[in-house]
């Protein structure tokens, strides 16, 4: 199974009492790793975290900064072990809260619950703006492998091949590599669940050959908006509706992503009929779209969303 590292100040902030989590450690009820230590003795400096590390009585001089991951203390006056980098695990600290907020709090440390990141079915969804809907998941992916889109995996694991339950490597929180896209997406020997964000495939890695299964995929938001030029409030470009007041009121954004992704589902589901000949239909079946009473926008303003649709839906 896959461990989660957390940082140590988000360990300190769920336990709330260093003695306690101090305790924790010393017992092995939860687990350490640092990333670098140091120390005057050869078999501190060699081994990994030592449980009497985390003594804090007064023969030794324990003190830790939780915030930056780095502790120290003292041994017998001499030995003196310093620690920095720490990240503690997070199974250990989910068995420390009740059952009810275990969930909650996992998805909280996790990329699941970032905003910023989005499940690969909505990620795909972003992308319709850009490219036909039945286009949409092999442009995502050749804008991965280019390296120009960011993911990010919630589980990773490698299984060697031709041993489909050895697994051999595996990691949580992934941050998935250009490697990844460019041999484990293409050949019969890749699949991939955009409803579920299961991506797998076979290949070589830096962990040698074999299977490599993605679980939980999310897709940075703020890269692929900008890619589809649905940032910075559509380039300024975005077009407003003023409410009839009389007076100057608050201007109002149209919802260009709900719009050019409903032609989307239309022409995709042949539903637009009849089809568009020239790209005056598609600025027409716009204008209706988000005609709101008398406000509508104009031909000039749904042009450039309207030339994107038909240019993609002409290409053979």
């Amino acid at each position: 199974m896959a461990e989660q590292w957390i940082p140590a100040y988000k360990a300190f902030e769920i336990i709330g009492s260093e003695l306690r989590l101090t305790n924790m450690l010393r017992s092995g009820l939860l687990k350490a790793k640092a990333g670098a230590i140091r120390s005057t003795s050869d078999e501190y400096a060699r081994n990994q975290i030592r449980a009497d590390f985390w003594q804090t009585d007064r023969y030794h001089e324990f003190k830790a900064d939780w915030r930056s991951g780095y502790c120290s203390n003292v041994f017998e006056d001499t030995v003196e072990v310093y620690i920095s980098g720490l990240t503690i695990e997070l199974s250990g600290l989910l068995e420390a809260v009740p059952a009810d907020e275990r969930g909650l709090l996992a998805r909280s440390l996790s990329v699941a619950g970032v905003p910023d990141w989005i499940p690969a079915l909505q990620a795909r969804r972003l992308c319709f703006s850009v490219v036909n809907p039945t286009h949409a998941a092999s442009w995502l992916m050749e804008q991965a492998r280019l390296g120009f889109v960011v993911a990010r995996a919630v589980k990773a694991e490698m299984k060697r091949a031709g041993y489909d339950d050895h697994c051999v490597w595996a990691e949580r929180e992934w941050d998935v590599p250009v490697w990844f896209w460019e041999n484990f997406t293409k050949g019969t020997g890749s699949r991939q669940s955009w409803e579920t964000g299961q991506f797998s495939g076979r290949g070589r890695s830096p962990h040698g050959n074999g299977e490599l299964v993605l679980s939980g995929l999310y897709f940075h938001a703020p890269t692929l908006r900008q890619m589809a030029g649905l940032n910075e409030q559509a380039l300024e470009e975005k077009p407003h509706v003023v409410e009839d007041t009389g007076r100057k009121g608050r201007r109002h954004g149209y919802d260009w992503f709900a719009a050019t992704s409903t032609i989307w589902g239309r022409l995709f589901r042949n539903e637009f009929l009849p089809l568009p000949e020239n790209q005056a239909d598609i600025e027409k079946a716009l204008i209706d779209l988000l005609r709101v009473g008398d406000k509508e926008p104009g031909e000039s303003t749904v042009r450039p969303y309207a030339k994107y649709i038909f240019d993609e839906f002409e290409k053979p």
